[in-house]
């Protein structure tokens, strides 16, 4: 029996072997003292991946959907005692979707941008998936049975977009599928996936990948121009593909996916301007806004100093422009992939940021997943994403307890760390070799598995 693949059964011709698949348990030294607690890496002749890539991945949609479950029990004093300033803040169980529900019109079933205490902030996609699991709940109202719906039928939603993103990760990875284990059994899906619904953009920005990859262009804009009404971090994959794409002589699909993302954008907002013209709101409020929570440009608010809101905007556009540049400077290198260039710009998007939210981490695990990412590494920077996801609650609770909440020195700090974590983790993966050249397919099944011993 080989490592790679099941063997023939007795009696019949034996099966050609599954590619041998480099398992993190043998290759990555941090999985492999992790898998201590579960009796110690795979031996060298299990049978790994016996079902082909199906298998890995649905293996891993079962680790991410107990990274999820791991998320609704983090969440479990707000979920049995409902989500109130500023408990939730310091239990650290905040999440969007009950806190805007009981506060906007989506209380009554309706869109959250018309009528009174209206979710202004609130963008398109966001505002309408909460509209649809309003009109789902069999709770409506204030109370605490509506916020408890809102928050199970979100967690039970993120099931099947998670397992959609790693599915189209462990296609975009034939060679070494495990991978996308980046993405599912991240601990900051643990923290993040419930904060709000920015895993929907996310798996809208795979899939979009995914079809780019499989030459579907339309279908790549179609679902990126979808992803961006949730945060406009797609843009810089749309610009990847196009800056990409004309330096390969794929400019006809280049050009299809920068159109089928107006389409997409168009098909979701037409009908939705329609009815609610005020969804465009959140677009209108994000220019002239002062420094948000997360970005460095908060850094001189929370040491006392007032920086102009024109400034902080013009920074922001100023950092979208640079991230172009290097974008455009990063696709003349023929080893850099799409995903590599998109790492590249958004982390001059990132630390130019004038609002950078505790959830905006979940954008950057797909990109771990595709850049050859080890483990040590995504540890040390979710360990940064963690210690700046608990910091930025203390830091709101500030306000009701100066004796217990986080100062805005001391949050500033944090923020320059996870800064530097960014900066860091995008830097290896813009920069690092690709493990697997996209596109290549596993070892063709005529080639035997051979016996990998464990690292």
């Amino acid at each position: 029996m080989s490592d790679g693949g099941p063997a023939g059964r007795p009696g019949e011709g034996a099966r050609p072997a599954d590619p041998p698949w480099a398992v993190p348990s043998w290759s990555d030294p941090v999985v492999a003292r992790a898998t201590g607690a579960i009796g110690g890496p795979l031996g060298r002749l299990a049978v790994v991946g016996g079902s082909g890539l199906a298998g890995v991945a649905a293996a891993l949609v079962s680790l991410g959907t107990l990274a999820l479950a791991l998320g609704v029990w983090r969440s479990g004093h707000c979920l049995i005692k409902g989500w109130s300033t500023p408990d939730q803040f310091w239990r650290a169980c905040y999440s969007d979707l009950p806190v805007v529900h009981v506060s906007s019109p989506l209380a009554e079933r309706s869109l959250p941008w018309v009528g009174e205490g209206a979710a202004t902030g609130t963008a398109p996609l966001p505002g309408l998936v909460m509209w649809l699991i309003a009109q789902v709940s069999p709770a409506a109202g204030e109370g605490l049975a509506a916020q408890q719906w809102v928050f199970a039928l979100w967690a039970l939603a993120c099931v099947p977009l998670l397992a959609a993103a790693v599915v189209a990760l462990v296609s975009l990875l034939p060679g070494s599928p495990w991978q996308a284990a980046h993405l599912a059994a991240s601990p900051a899906v643990v923290l993040l996936a419930l904060v709000s619904t920015d895993l929907l953009g996310v798996t809208l920005m795979v899939l979009g990948l995914w079809a780019w990859r499989r030459d579907r262009p339309w279908v790549c804009g179609l679902l990126l121009g979808a992803a961006l009404l949730v945060r406009p971090f797609p843009l810089l994959l749309l610009a990847a593909i196009l800056l990409v794409g004309i330096r390969r002589g794929r400019v006809l699909p280049a050009l299809q996916a920068l159109v089928g993302t107006a389409l997409g954008a168009l098909v979701v907002l037409l009908p939705l301007v329609t009815v609610a013209p005020e969804a465009l709101s959140s677009a209108q409020l994000w220019w002239g806004q002062p420094a948000g929570n997360g970005a460095l440009q908060a850094i001189p608010r929370l040491l006392g100093s007032t920086v102009p809101s024109w400034v902080t905007t013009t920074v922001a556009v100023a950092g979208w422009v640079a991230a172009l540049v290097v974008g455009v400077r990063a696709s003349r290198h023929r080893r850099l992939e799409v995903e590599q260039v998109t790492a590249l710009m958004l982390l001059v998007v990132a630390l130019s940021a004038a609002s950078l939210s505790v959830q905006s981490g979940l954008w950057v695990l797909p990109f771990l997943a595709l850049g050859a990412t080890r483990w040590s590494e995504h540890l040390l920077w979710a360990l940064a994403e963690g210690l700046a996801f608990l910091a930025t609650w203390l830091h709101l609770a500030f306000a009701s307890d100066p004796g217990r909440g986080l100062p805005g020195d001391a949050y500033a700090l944090v923020l320059v760390l996870r800064a530097a974590a960014w900066a860091w983790i995008l830097w290896r993966v813009g920069t690092r070799p690709a493990r697997v050249a996209p596109g290549q397919r596993p070892v063709p099944s005529s080639t035997p598995a051979r016996a990998v011993s464990p690292t």
